[in-house]
């Protein structure tokens, strides 16, 4: 389930194609309305119609606009009407950014000439707190509290991109500069450095009544002022495709290719000279159909990581022994008559492969695991909603050292829209995850946070993020504490052009205590669409 970027610091939410998140079996919370608000009969009407997918909801927000346009006459009702369309959205199947696009283009053509820029302003803003959630594409390797030195901005989903026939391209760039503390993220001996980064991005987007295309590219160019063997080149190219079988049917099929690196604060960093690089893959293929009542996904997603051997104090280190494939495969059904309340109950299988069996360490680290339990979405009143899930996870390892795992599985949101400017995002989330600690066979990964957004201007936007992550490696009698907390401030000085400044400190505390570590940065960012 995707979440806001300071959950799993970025890496859990957002629009990810990794292995369980390509699926995405998981139905997701809708979202909260604020006021002044899309009035109930707007909001169910569109809620009601989102059952039937991307494409019935998008018409029924055409006919309502065609029916009041008053819905886009003021920059608050546009944001009201773009958040009571936002909600469903998390529940469908693959890529939620083109939806959120279209549903910004329908609202902001819809409003008046003379109050079209400020419509577009609100509805953007009213759309963030949704597109934070997926900033970034896949999962990293590892599983630390910090994604990275740098956080992904949200692709802009207000922009009205240029349109190239049947299609529309959306540029865009984000720049930042930071100071970093403690780049290595070590206990001692801290070096500092001043970093830069630039992320350039395109976009396209089909404008087809029936089906739908999308594609993304992006490259993330991070450089040291006094470390540049430091300096990453960072990139991700991702296909996706809704075919529309019938009203009731469709197939979702996709794919994507990214090349990263392994931030320092990873619990399985190794001491290389430079970052750890490495590629990933995925493709994915989801049926969703709906019947009655009920509403039934299937899919399955095949996943495969490669690592990149660095130079180190004593010579070459391989990282070739934790090259794997994941293969995923599950299904939901979820009841659709309530809108307010929509239970389900989801079960996946994983499986996970190494190429190299045994590893470096002599171990077998092939395993096969299932999540499965029930869950559901509310909306308690229009301004209070989300989702919960209760079940199991469990792993079995191959190696006969290895012992297995069974943990309970929660996952839960809940997103608050306590004023027409300020916006409370709470989670939590469980996951059993990947290691290469010596005779551990994974950990089990438990994070809570939060994010509240306050507008203090029509211009001006605030931000505080906070996030506890506790990391269990079995087996291994370690246990890891991290905290990643930040406040920062977003100044949108045109329609196009957003600067912005944060703080962000980020600590980990551990039964290893080779690996605690404090960390400060300031962040300095401007971002652009073109």
């Amino acid at each position: 389930m995707n979440r806001l970027s300071c959950g799993r610091t970025g890496r859990a939410r957002r629009c990810r194609l990794g292995a369980a998140a390509l699926l995405l079996l998981a139905a997701a919370p809708a979202a909260s309305l604020a006021q002044p608000a899309a009035g109930p009969t707007v909001s169910g009407l569109l809620s009601a119609a989102s059952v039937h997918g991307p494409g019935a909801l998008l018409d029924a927000l055409s006919r309502e606009l065609a029916r009041d346009p008053g819905l886009a006459a003021t920059p608050g009702a546009a944001a009201a009407l773009a958040r009571a369309a936002a909600a469903p959205v998390q529940g469908f199947v693959g890529a939620r950014g083109p939806v959120y696009r279209e549903i910004a283009r329908k609202i902001v053509a819809a409003a008046p000439g003379n109050a079209r820029g400020g419509v577009e302003r609100a509805v953007g803003e009213a759309l963030r707190p949704y597109t934070d959630v997926q900033v970034h594409i896949a999962p990293p390797p590892g599983r630390p509290l910090v994604p990275g030195v740098t956080e992904p901005q949200p692709a802009p989903v207000a922009s009205t991109g240029y349109r190239v026939g049947s299609f529309t391209l959306y540029p865009d760039v984000q720049a930042a500069t930071f100071y970093d503390d403690n780049i290595y993220a070590t206990s001692h001996n801290h070096v500092s450095d001043w970093v830069g980064t630039i992320s350039p991005r395109i976009a396209i987007q089909s404008d087809w009544r029936r089906n739908s295309f999308y594609a993304e590219a992006q490259t993330d160019l991070t450089g040291y002022a006094s470390h540049p063997h430091e300096n990453t080149a960072d990139w991700h190219v991702l296909t996706e495709g809704r075919i529309d079988v019938t009203g009731q049917t469709q197939i979702v099929l996709g794919a994507a290719v990214l090349k990263a690196h392994e931030d320092r604060a990873s619990p399985d960093a190794v001491e290389g000279f430079e970052p750890t690089p490495f590629r990933q893959q995925n493709g994915y293929v989801g049926v969703v159909h709906e019947f009655g009542d009920f509403t039934l996904r299937l899919g399955g997603a095949v996943e495969h990581i490669a690592f990149g051997n660095v130079m180190g104090e004593n010579g070459l280190i391989n990282n070739e022994d934790r090259n794997r494939f994941r293969y995923t495969f599950g299904g939901l059904l979820r009841y659709e008559a309530n809108p307010e309340f929509r239970p389900f109950v989801q079960a996946m299988g994983d499986l996970r492969r190494y190429e190299t069996v045994p590893d470096d360490f002599g171990f077998n680290r092939n395993s096969d695991g299932f999540l499965a339990g029930v869950g559901a979405l509310y909306t308690l009143t229009p301004d209070l909603n989300g989702e919960v899930f209760l079940g199991v996870l469990h792993r079995e390892y191959k190696d006969p050292a290895f012992k297995s795992l069974t943990v309970p599985a929660a996952d839960a949101t809940l997103r608050w829209q306590a004023t027409r400017r300020t916006t409370m995002v709470l989670f939590v989330e469980r996951s059993i995850d990947e290691t290469t600690l010596y005779g551990s066979p994974g950990y089990v990964y438990t994070l809570v946070g939060g994010r509240i957004e306050q507008r203090l201007s029509d211009r001006l936007s605030g931000i505080v993020r906070a996030a506890f992550a506790h990391s269990d490696f079995a087996q291994a009698g370690r246990t890891d504490n991290d905290v990643d907390t930040s406040v920062g401030l977003r100044y949108r000085l045109t329609p196009k052009l957003t600067l912005g400044v944060d703080y962000r400190y980020t600590q980990r505390v551990s039964g290893s205590t080779l690996v605690d570590f404090r960390r400060n940065q300031v962040f300095f960012r401007v971002g652009a669409q073109f």
